[in-house]
């Protein structure tokens, strides 16, 4: 993920749910954040240091560096993996950003168990309890 940071529009609308977490990251400290496949993560205040690379024992090894300032976003591509940035505070003041992720859609398995809870329950409903039918006991 070697993405520029773009700048963005400051307020966006999207019918798709998401869920947003916001960072305080405070002078000098650093934050560890995952980017999800289409997530994004959008400077509120500040400039933030984001380090990209390997991740090992909770550590970015080599980082490629890239500074995301207030206004600016980098969205992570939906089919690109997920990532680890190490998010920093270079400057003498706390910087804030919020991490928008979508909200996941459920698998094969929820949904099939959610089509048999609704035909048990339509079952029910329906009063069927003769042999052979459905909900009949054997």
């Amino acid at each position: 993920m070697t993405q520029a940071p773009r700048p963005t529009a400051t307020a966006t609308t999207s019918a798709t749910p998401a869920l947003r977490l916001v960072l305080d990251i405070p002078p000098g400290q650093h934050v560890l954040a995952c980017l999800p496949p289409a997530s994004t993560l959008r400077a509120l205040e500040g400039d933030i240091a984001l380090g990209f690379g390997p991740l090992v024992c909770g550590q970015v090894l080599h980082v490629g560096q890239q500074t995301l300032v207030a206004g600016q976003a980098l969205t992570q591509d939906g089919g690109a993996p997920t990532a680890w940035v190490s998010l920093g505070n270079p400057g003498r003041r706390p910087v804030r950003a919020v991490l928008i992720e979508a909200v996941p859609q459920p698998g094969a398995l929820a949904q099939a168990w959610a089509w048999m809870k609704t035909r048990w329950h339509a079952a029910a409903a329906s009063g069927a309890r003769a042999s052979g039918e459905v909900g009949a006991a054997h």
